[in-house]
């Protein structure tokens, strides 16, 4: 899945957050929205009022879960952070409102590589747009079916004027700086009125990592935008971050494999040759069948490896086979 996030009036900013490979998540109170976590409680209040006039002999401890409960919502002024992004990448309000009169660009995002590699993982979810605020009540708490509805209901709702927007939001769980895999980045939309100057600068502080670059026009007779792909003035064979990981004996080991896994086992090496390619691979230490997500027509396996020298940063990774064979596929230096 792409998203998108529009950029434009702070040049030397976004081309530096480009260049390192971080996005900013914002609190409440740096976006633009002056009802960002807005929420009733009206219900949630009534509740706990019930609550202590039915269990009064524990009043205290009611006491002490409401005050956890507020300290809770609090945490979305205070703790988490907000990245939001736009399903789409030709909305002319979106490239007037958030990229500076069009003159700015938008970053295309493939959201998996950009979500991958966190820890703790981001959560994200799709804005929902209504003109009646959320109400929190304790139905929202203790939700098993999605774990996730406290921070939806506290960080998930616009009013019904911003639905243009087509936000899809990514919750952090710091606020400023978020670094993520610099593979995430997979396009460049140029804005009508870009600089040309502005254009190469991007281009040229990208090159070697593999960017589509398109330039934003207006279809004719047409109130419409489209992207026509332009050509990559800083094209190099040297490919950014790339290196070539050693893997450790016995990492791979096919004899571990069941009987009836044995005809997947080429898999193995196959997917030590992906991962001692990733970008923060130190070392390759182990590559097998992962027996909780495995069934026998469809396997999946997982790698660890080092990110550094030492045994505390490490990475687990699970490929299917087609995954593998696909990325595979695409190493031209075996």
């Amino acid at each position: 899945m792409f998203v998108y996030k529009y950029r434009g009036g702070a040049f030397e900013r976004d081309l530096k957050s480009l260049k390192n490979n971080e996005f900013w998540a914002s609190n409440t109170k740096q976006l633009n929205d002056p009802c960002e976590g807005l929420i009733t409680s009206n219900s949630y209040q009534q509740q706990i009022n019930i609550l202590k006039n039915v269990f009064y002999q524990h009043k205290n401890n009611i006491a002490l879960i409401e005050q956890s409960l507020t300290n809770i919502i609090d945490m979305k002024d205070t703790k988490l952070g907000i990245f939001s992004l736009s399903k789409c990448y030709n909305d002319e309000l979106l490239w007037a409102h958030y990229a500076d009169s069009h003159k700015g660009f938008c970053i295309e995002y493939n959201l998996e590589k950009l979500l991958s590699k966190q820890d703790p993982k981001h959560r994200f979810f799709d804005i929902q747009y209504s003109n009646k605020i959320p109400n929190f009540d304790l139905s929202t708490v203790i939700n098993q079916n999605d774990p996730d509805k406290l921070i939806k209901i506290m960080l998930g709702f616009k009013s019904q004027r911003w639905n243009y927007e087509n936000e899809l939001r990514v919750i952090t769980e710091n606020q400023g700086s978020n670094i993520y895999d610099f593979r995430a980045v997979t396009a460049i939309y140029f804005g009508l009125k870009a600089p040309k100057d502005d254009i190469e600068q991007i281009m040229q502080t990208l090159q070697g990592r593999n960017v589509k670059y398109f330039q934003m026009k207006l279809k004719q007779n047409s109130f419409e935008l489209e992207a026509t792909q332009i050509k990559d003035k800083f094209q190099t064979n040297v490919k950014y971050k790339y290196s070539i990981a050693p893997i450790t004996e016995l990492a791979v080991d096919p004899s571990t494999l069941k009987l009836e896994y044995q005809k997947f086992s080429p898999y193995l090496q196959k997917l030590a040759e992906i991962v001692r390619r990733e970008p923060d691979c130190y070392e390759v230490t182990y590559i097998d069948l992962s027996l909780s997500k495995s069934t026998p027509n469809n396997p999946v396996f997982f790698a660890q490896y080092k990110t550094q020298a030492d045994d505390f940063h490490t990475q687990t990774i699970h490929y299917t086979t087609n995954q593998i064979d696909t990325e595979y596929d695409q190493i031209d230096d075996l």
